[in-house]
């Protein structure tokens, strides 16, 4: 009797928990969009509903009769899991929940005033970020640490759910407290700084993003910001030899172009090796220190574009909503002389960075920019200061190759080989599955679908746009290459179903493959690739694609090792 009492109360519990975690889930929800949306009150409002839902499950769940449960057969590992969840909940509730409400209301520290950063309220920032990140890491390790596989379908859906959605709020946060230490020493507070910051054109792709397509010298000193000199990418023209000396492995997948160049720098994925590059080619004609070089492409300038009014060049009205398609396609059409389209860049660029210096922008909308961005892999940072390097370590910001873990990531690139601006009608779509796992070595099928979205009559646009190679005007050629991780291999290469051979190296211990595809005007190319990780290589895989107008960088690819 006692028995089927304990049976009938933990049911009864069971249906009250599922309420209030469902509610809890809603809440949740709403309070993303009241903090993405600025609204404090709602924000309050949702905070104080999440606290009330999420308590109540967890002191439910946190008893010896829930606690009973969670060793029966069949039921108990789902009463385990009910009850971390609860638990992680109701602590971040209390906890990092409450501490980003007043995150958010300095924000406004962070954006710069009359062209300074106070670096002294970053540095006031950085404690309750830190600590929030902690409090989002150890909520992350709680719910990981539970095997979710055996919970009846819909729970394990809710669970695995909560655990994304908790892993991202603590990367999205470990990358905001790396950013929050750094930023007083980028800003100048130890003393002046110089940095490169290069705009990619995503109008002719490269593996990093897009063409080098402008240069620009920034220095910050005490939070203060200034623009000093910008020059297009092109009028760096070629070397006679490398700028810096190139590898043998460098120089067989690459070829010389990569080191005498400016604007084929990052034909290589590596924006580490780019930017050394890219740097020595900008210290040769302007001597002097450069303490970083940061990369930003056109559709990440259209993020920073969005919490500010619509910025006016040559009688050209701009909003984050149309400035990639007049940047990367209009603005040809309009200009025929390169030097004027160049002009245009320079205009625009230096006016965002003009309103984003004098504080025009809203705080909450540049921050969610500049983590999108990095994110995405379309803001990248190469610093010579080892100790920042350090602290930026496992953050996508720096690149490929640069997170923990790095030697079995999968890289997708792609090159423009046209030498016209058609990456602008470019789609790519990459997808990566690991399809089984031997002795924690994995499997993986990689398919492409490759789109030109270029009208019919594409071979009638301007030249500079259109191509003047070998090829028909209108038609693009992208050169492919995909890495493996490190001690993998690669397999067999199909193009549109039919195998084909490709030119297959060994570089810095990946197999690395390079195939060329041509795409005609609506043209649409698939192709499929077998691969091998290295041995010991279990785990969740990310993979690295060339950021375009459609997609952004990285992926991960759960493990058929149940990693």
């Amino acid at each position: 009797m006692a028995v089927v009492a304990w049976a009938g109360w933990v049911g009864y519990q069971a249906l009250k928990v599922q309420r209030s975690l469902t509610a809890a889930a809603e809440a949740a929800s709403q309070v993303l969009a009241a903090a993405q949306a600025g609204d404090d009150r709602q924000l309050e409002a949702k905070l104080d509903e999440l606290g009330s839902a999420s308590s109540d499950a967890a002191a439910r769940t946190d008893t010896w009769s829930w606690s009973l449960a969670t060793v029966l057969p069949f039921v108990g590992d789902d009463a385990e899991g009910v009850q971390v969840a609860s638990s992680v909940l109701a602590d971040l509730t209390d906890g990092a929940s409450r501490r980003v409400v007043d995150v958010l209301d300095d924000l406004d520290t962070l954006v710069p005033d009359e062209g300074r950063v106070d670096v002294e309220a970053v540095e006031a920032l950085q404690d309750p970020i830190s600590s929030t990140a902690a409090d989002l890491a150890e909520g992350r390790d709680r719910l990981s640490a539970v095997d979710s596989t055996g919970f009846v379908g819909l729970f394990r859906d809710k669970y695995d759910e909560l655990l994304s959605e908790t892993t991202r709020a603590a990367n999205g946060l470990a990358a905001a407290d790396a950013a929050a230490s750094v930023l007083p020493t980028m800003l100048g507070a130890e003393g002046p700084q110089r940095y490169l910051l290069v705009f990619q054109n995503n109008a002719e792709i490269r593996a990093t993003g897009g063409l080098p397509g402008s240069a620009a010298l920034v220095t910050a000193q005490d939070g203060a910001i200034d623009l000093v000199r910008q020059v297009p990418g092109n009028s760096f023209g070629r070397r006679d030899g490398s700028v810096l000396p190139l590898t043998p492995g460098e120089l067989s997948l690459y070829g010389s172009e990569l080191g005498t160049y400016f604007l084929d720098a990052n034909f290589t994925p590596d924006f580490s090796r780019a930017a050394q590059l890219w740097q020595a080619r900008w210290q040769e004609r302007y001597p002097g220190r450069i303490d970083g070089v940061i990369g930003l492409d056109t559709v990440a300038l259209g993020y920073l574009m969005d919490g500010m009014s619509p910025v006016t060049v040559d009688g050209v009205r701009l909003t984050s909503e149309n400035v990639v398609d007049e940047l990367l396609h209009q603005v040809y059409l309009r200009y025929e002389r390169p030097a004027d389209q160049d002009a245009f860049f320079q205009q625009v660029a230096a006016q965002v960075f003009d309103r984003v210096s004098a504080g025009e922008v809203d705080p909450r909308k540049l921050l969610a920019a500049l983590g999108r961005a990095g994110n995405e892999g379309r803001a990248q940072l190469a610093v010579s200061d080892d100790a920042v390097a350090d602290r930026l370590e496992g953050t996508r910001v720096l690149g490929p190759g640069s997170v923990e873990g790095a030697d079995s990531d999968v890289m997708v690139t792609f090159n423009d080989t046209t030498a016209a601006k058609l990456s602008y009608f470019f789609r790519s779509d990459v997808r990566t599955r690991s399809v089984y796992c031997m002795d924690d070595q994995q499997a993986y099928e990689i398919d492409m679908r490759l789109e030109s979205l270029a009208p019919r009559d594409a071979g009638q646009l301007p030249p500079y746009v259109a191509g003047t190679g070998p090829q028909q005007p209108g038609d693009q050629v992208v050169t492919i290459r995909v890495f493996t991780p490190v001690n993998g291999s690669l397999g067999d290469l199909r193009i549109n179903g039919a195998s084909v051979d490709a030119e297959e190296q060994l570089f810095e211990g990946r197999e690395v493959l390079t195939t060329y595809v041509g795409l005609r005007p609506g043209e649409i190319t698939d192709l499929s690739l077998r691969m091998l990780s290295g041995n010991g290589q279990g785990g969740a895989t990310r993979v690295f694609r060339t950021p375009g107008l459609d997609a952004g960088a990285w992926d991960e690819v759960p493990s058929a090792c149940g990693s």
